[in-house]
């Protein structure tokens, strides 16, 4: 059984695992493009709104508000690079002095040349894009964006919520472990030396007594260790060994049930130990003369209820010492 629960608790941290390690994936994943998609947006919002200065330093050849204007252009957060191309892929000026008039004949800047309208392309690599929009038929001006903090950024993030998952699967296995051994372990353990116990017991009247009183044997008045309780079963091994009877009820000095046995319900509502025989049955007969004996315990009652032929048995010991009665029922054929 322990080994079917640790099989139980692996399988649930690795399918908790497998699980959490696929959501962590889907987030990760979601999260990154929605974040790339602001970037990207914001950064060419900013573009949008200082490109017509740059336009009209470049189409007045005012050489330093077109300075100032491409330097305030490179101060946006994710761009790295500011530059115009002339139709022959000349850069005309660059954020980076030492790039001046330098010739780029890559595709990329093939197309953005080429390109009539604002274009965004990959640049390089997944981390880095390319805008650009057309000055005029000669010029265009080309801004590069570079989205590697946010990758960088989500990759740390990434490996905390992984960590995180993956503690969070272990202690929710640990929890099955301990819950299994709790709910379904003890219970079988109890249950299996119970039977254990009941195996090596003879099936005696007696011994049923010893398993109930064992068993519910939370309260003091019902101590096996009592004097009175030990004679009363004593009487019971000695005297009914065995029997047939329909209804077998033994009831302590005080009217409280040890041990009951009714077939078909008759007398007994309830057939629980350690009541009162008041809180047991409905039947007056039964309380009325129970409640006549235990005040003058010295002759047996028989009465009729039903189809049972009830004896109501007030047992003594040696010392004349009133120990309990025993109620049985038999059916009249």
């Amino acid at each position: 059984m322990k080994r079917n629960i640790i099989i139980l608790s692996m399988l649930c941290f690795v399918s908790l695992a497998v699980l959490m390690y696929f959501l962590v994936e889907l987030v990760y994943i979601n999260r990154l493009n929605k974040s790339i998609n602001i970037a990207e947006d914001t950064s060419i919002s900013l573009v949008d709104i200082i490109s017509p200065e740059i336009k009209a330093s470049f189409l007045k050849t005012d050489d330093i508000s077109l300075l100032y204007s491409i330097e305030r252009l490179s101060k946006i957060k994710n761009v790295i690079e500011v530059f115009i191309l002339d139709k022959d892929l000349n850069i005309s000026i660059h954020n980076d002095s030492s790039k001046w008039n330098k010739k780029y004949s890559d595709n990329i800047y093939v197309n953005a040349m080429a390109s009539k309208n604002k274009l965004i392309q990959p640049f390089q690599s997944s981390y880095n894009v390319l805008y650009s929009l057309p000055i005029n038929e000669n010029a265009t001006l080309c801004s590069i964006f570079s989205l590697n903090d946010i990758y960088n950024d989500f990759k740390i993030w990434k490996i905390k919520l992984y960590v995180f998952t993956f503690i969070l699967s272990l202690i929710i296995s640990i929890c099955v472990y301990y819950l299994s051994i709790l709910l379904f372990l003890r219970p079988f353990i109890k249950t299996k030396k119970y039977l254990s116990l009941n195996e090596k017991n003879k099936k005696t009247i007696y011994s049923e007594l010893i398993n109930m009183v064992a068993i519910n044997n939370k309260k003091d008045d019902m101590d096996c260790k009592n004097d009175k309780l030990k004679e009363l079963l004593n009487y019971i091994l000695k005297s009914y060994l065995q029997h047939s009877d329909d209804v077998f009820i033994v009831l302590d000095n005080t009217a409280k049930i040890i041990y009951c046995f009714d077939t078909d319900k008759v007398l007994l509502n309830k057939q629980d130990i350690n009541i009162h025989i008041v809180n047991a049955t409905k039947n007056i007969d039964i309380i009325q003369n129970i409640s006549k004996i235990v005040e003058n315990p010295e002759s047996i009652v028989n009465i009729d209820i039903e189809n049972l032929k009830v004896n109501l048995i007030p047992i003594k010991n040696e010392s004349d010492n009133f120990l309990g009665i025993l109620i049985v029922g038999n059916s009249i054929k």
